[in-house]
């Protein structure tokens, strides 16, 4: 669904030269160090390189890396969708290229990609203690939904 496809992002400005690319599973490692770095992604110990290989692989998986000019890894995100519904699951960028659209441009990635199969909703966690992140993601449109709660197991 994804995988194949490959647009230009346009109307959302960049105040830094970067180039987003698709993530494909040949970045897993690279992609795993990076989102290692921030303790406000919540990364599992078991999310390892050989796991984000097979979720890159999948079909209906979006996922984009940003570059700067020299050629290192300064954002990323990883997202799927799940039946008629689309999920960021991981969003980093690094802190001196916070607030330069960097993040906006990376949502707008994976927002497409859902948009062009037809997926109307997104949803996606925000730690409570992650008041930067939660900023971040209202100022992209996501509210909290009111009387919901996520239950979760690991299998």
């Amino acid at each position: 669904m994804f995988a194949n496809q490959i647009t230009p992002i346009d109307g959302v400005e960049c105040s830094t030269p970067v180039v987003l690319r698709r993530a494909t599973a040949k970045d897993a490692q690279r992609m795993e160090r990076f989102f290692r770095q921030f303790d406000e992604v919540s990364f599992c110990e078991w999310q390892d390189a050989k796991c984000l290989r097979g979720v890159l692989i999948q079909k209906t998986t979006t996922a984009y890396l940003a570059f700067d000019v020299e050629g290192e890894i300064v954002g990323a995100v990883l997202g799927g969708m799940l039946g008629s519904r689309g999920t960021i699951n991981h969003l980093a960028v690094s802190p001196r290229y916070r607030s330069q659209g960097v993040g906006q441009r990376l949502v707008e990635a994976a927002s497409s990609d859902m948009k062009r199969v037809g997926v109307l909703r997104m949803f996606l966690f925000v730690d409570d203690a992650n008041l930067a992140g939660k900023r971040f993601w209202t100022a992209q449109g996501f509210c909290e939904p009111h009387g919901e709660r996520t239950f979760e197991r690991d299998l």
